[in-house]
């Protein structure tokens, strides 16, 4: 086993997503820990045997991850001096050095993300690997060398970790189950650093300038003035800010699974999101909200998916390119709220985004990367809202998604959280046949997401789960003739326990017909 182990000697981390520069990066990326140890070799004289041992790292698997839960602080934008430059006169600068009024020194905004830990150590894993005597040398000796990892206020030290210390870890490279992205390194990557940072054509550039601004001898300085146009064209040569193009999905160690249990089309594997009150005259949002809250998130996630192939865009969208709904499952709304205990009040304690379980590994990672983008939501007067990725070893149980999956060993008996919006107006006009007949839909409903077709079909105006709003309370769906859909709580049994998610009808992927558990262990 390799293990590097990280103190973050500050208490707190400062390095940014690289999507979202407002949101703090952990657990840390193993390819920003990458470029910690190779900016470590370069600065301290590229000595061949790390490099050897870099190269080697490089070829390994993406390495599991023990990291501890983290809160970010809230995101300040500081006013930066920026490097100096010559007064220009059209321009009048922000602030001049008084000593050298000719140079002017202005200041820039800047923001840093940050976030405290609760435990300051992280730990990056490779279970099977095993480093030569000269290779781990060469990475203890690089461990020893880097300062930080991210801003420069986010100081570290870093080692080599005996097996004993790590413990068990906490996030492992899965691309079926992912909740969350982190870039990673594949062979080749400490060749293309190299390149982009150009070091060897700086230093060149350097020289020759030096020399040709001030030569010991006139022919030294025509000799360098001529090599600078002949092999810069008397420019700079260009330098590249580093950068990852290859991502990893990664998720918590899976439990067992119930192998008997039916599931839907949906992905039982969850993406959850806190709801954090940012500005606005609100501190809590309510269940009744969620259409409003789900269809801004909706159209922000499709504003940050047109870099993303086709196939991405219509899983976020729900549309084909032309237009026309998709046939097929697509990402979905979950809300998450404070229900089903004896002190429930029904307000949102976050989201959770469903993606389609055929969705293979890899569309899964490029869509888990577009909602990754959005961290804010603004609602009109209901105000700001962040969302806040839950990556902490022990979320609230309602913010968990076995919560509302019955993962692993699924349910028998459901209730509605958010009522089931009807397909179709019930034509009954007697009361027996008109929950009879929207019963067969809902059960229908069922069917439509791969559950088999539930024992019983229970109509009733208020949720079995404590908390929830009764139906008539939550805004009804628009037809598209201008109508409005009608909308029933119920209350779903089937003869074998099912997994989740159950989202059913008409507003399933807007936040409706989202049921949870009555008997997450089994059967009652």
């Amino acid at each position: 086993m390799l293990a590097l182990g990280i103190r973050y000697l500050n208490g707190f981390v400062a390095a940014s997503e690289p999507d979202v520069r407002e949101r703090p990066e952990w657990p840390p990326h193993p390819g920003r820990v990458f470029m910690a140890l190779a900016a470590a070799h370069f600065q301290s004289g590229a000595d061949p045997g790390e490099r050897t041992a870099l190269e080697w790292l490089e070829s390994l698997p993406p390495p599991g991850l023990r990291a501890s839960a983290a809160t970010p602080r809230r995101v300040v934008t500081h006013y930066v001096p920026v490097n100096d430059k010559a007064v220009d006169e059209r321009m009048p600068p922000t602030g001049i050095i008084q000593s050298i009024p000719q140079l002017a020194r202005g200041r820039q905004p800047r923001t840093f993300a940050r976030a405290w830990l609760e435990d300051e150590k992280a730990y990056l894993v490779w279970p099977d690997a095993v480093a030569a005597d000269s290779v781990a040398r060469a990475l203890a000796s690089l461990c020893g060398k880097v300062t930080r990892i991210g801003h420069s206020t986010s100081l570290v030290q870093m080692w080599i970790a005996e097996s004993e210390e790590v413990g068990e870890v906490n996030w492992l490279p899965d691309d079926d189950r992912s909740e969350l992205q982190l870039r990673v390194v594949r062979p080749g990557t400490l060749a293309e650093l190299e390149r982009r940072y150009n070091a060897a054509a700086v230093d060149a550039y350097t020289s020759l300038l030096v020399a040709a601004k001030g030569g010991a001898e006139r022919q030294e300085e025509r000799a360098a003035k001529k090599r600078l146009k002949a092999e810069f064209g008397n420019r700079p040569p260009q330098q590249l800010r580093p950068r990852l193009a290859f991502y990893q999905g990664y998720a918590r160690p899976r439990t067992a699974t119930g192998a008997d249990a039916a599931g839907t089309v949906f992905s039982p594997h969850l993406l959850v999101f806190a709801l954090e009150a940012r500005r606005g005259p609100y501190a809590e949002l309510d269940l009744r909200c969620v259409l409003a809250v789900a269809d801004r998130w909706h159209r922000a996630l499709v504003s940050q998916a047109n870099d993303m192939p086709e196939r991405i865009r219509e899983v976020v969208s729900g549309h084909y390119a032309t237009g026309e709904p998709l046939e097929g499952a697509h990402l979905a709304f979950l809300p998450l709220a404070s229900v089903g205990h004896p002190h429930a009040d029904g307000h949102l304690l976050g989201l959770a985004i469903a993606l389609p379980a055929d969705l293979p590994p890899e569309d899964r990672r490029k869509a888990v990367r577009v909602v990754s983008r959005v961290s804010e939501l603004e609602l009109g007067r209901l105000g700001v809202w962040g969302l806040v990725g839950q990556r902490s070893t022990r979320p609230p149980w309602n913010l968990r998604p076995e919560a509302w999956t019955a993962l692993p060993d699924g349910a028998t008996h459901w209730s509605t959280v958010t009522p089931v919006a009807f397909d179709r107006h019930p034509k009954a006009k007697d009361r027996g046949a008109y929950h009879r007949e929207a019963a067969e839909m809902i059960a229908g409903a069922c069917t439509a997401i791969g559950l088999p077709r539930p024992r019983d079909v229970i109509l009733t105006p208020v949720s079995a789960h404590l908390g929830v709003p009764p139906a008539h309370a939550f805004p009804r769906l628009a037809r598209k003739d201008g109508g409005e859909r009608r909308h029933a709580h119920a209350i779903l049994v089937f003869a074998a326990p099912v997994r989740g998610p159950v989202v059913i009808g008409a507003g399933r992927y807007r936040g409706y017909g989202v049921c949870r558990p009555l008997d997450a262990g089994g059967t009652v």
